[in-house]
């Protein structure tokens, strides 16, 4: 069933359209919000027994929500962890940005293009065209992981709670806490951890999905032994697997880092052949287990 929860998520994600409106987490910033208010002058919270207090009674809200689910209305169980799995998703549909960021390349229309690429970096793109492209492309790569594959790894591991706690830890390091050093540097810690073996999963997948020697070859390289290298691992084997170079001179003509609209499309292309390598995996592995 995890299988048909993702496949189902998935398409509603794509054919119902945007969901952006209704994965808001305004309740979950007002509720850290009071939490820090009322709890900053515990010498506990500034740390990880802070970060816990914070996350711990939303998630276990939800799973008394599943238990009573599953104990009363059984079939429910399903609806309900594919509810929490949108939810979860985002928060918003990046593959609708790249579409938008493309029509947008395609009718010339700069103003628009600027608007949605601003959207995409969490800040005013670059003005040269090489560059930006070049740092449009990492985004992609790195959101991709953090706004769908890692969702999905966690979900598949732990079910709606992990699709929840991986949203909320992603949420949670985003919240400006310049009085506490400890509690961010723990919450960065939690989204790191829970980053890791996603990224690394997703790096392979991009490695599959593209030129696979060279995305492995820039991997091994930018692998160390720390928690922090996760986006560093994703961008490298990314753009590897493209053979996307920063270098003019090392790109091939008809493939010019000025065309960002190759690029861009070549990327989401890449983003979507991982993902069905992802899901191909996923449904051996269920098989594997039914016929087991």
């Amino acid at each position: 069933m995890t299988l048909i929860m993702i496949l189902l998520s998935l398409a509603l994600e794509r054919f119902v359209g945007t969901l952006d409106e209704l994965r808001q987490l305004k309740w979950f910033r007002r509720y850290y919000a009071w939490m820090e208010t009322h709890l900053v002058r515990i010498k506990l919270w500034d740390g990880a027994t802070g970060v816990l207090v914070v996350i711990a009674p939303p998630l276990f809200a939800v799973a008394l929500i599943f238990a009573w689910v599953e104990n009363v209305l059984g079939f429910l169980y399903y609806v309900f962890a594919t509810v929490v799995l949108l939810y979860s998703l985002g928060p918003k549909d990046l593959k609708t940005q790249i579409e938008a960021y493309i029509e947008a390349l395609k009718t010339g229309d700069k103003t628009r293009a600027r608007s949605v690429a601003k959207e995409l970096m969490a800040s005013d793109a670059p003005g040269n065209k090489h560059v930006r492209a070049h740092s449009l492309v990492e985004r992609i790569l790195v959101q991709a992981n953090n706004r769908l594959f890692a969702v999905v790894f966690w979900f598949a591991i732990l079910g709606p709670i992990g699709a929840l706690l991986y949203r909320l830890a992603s949420e949670l390091v985003l919240q400006p806490s310049s009085q506490c050093k400890g509690f961010a540097g723990s919450a960065d810690d939690l989204y790191d951890i829970l980053n890791w073996a996603p990224a690394r999963l997703l790096a392979l997948g991009y490695a599959i999905a593209g030129s696979l020697v060279d995305a492995l070859e820039a991997w091994r390289e930018n692998e160390e032994a720390s928690l922090r290298v996760n986006e560093s691992v994703i961008k490298a084997s990314g753009m590897h697997a493209l053979q996307f170079s920063l270098h003019q001179d090392d790109v091939n003509i008809d493939q010019s880092t000025e065309n960002e609209e190759y690029w861009i499309t070549a990327t989401q292309g890449l983003v979507d052949r991982t993902l069905i390598v992802w899901l191909t995996v996923l449904a051996i592995m269920t098989l594997v287990g039914w016929t087991a």
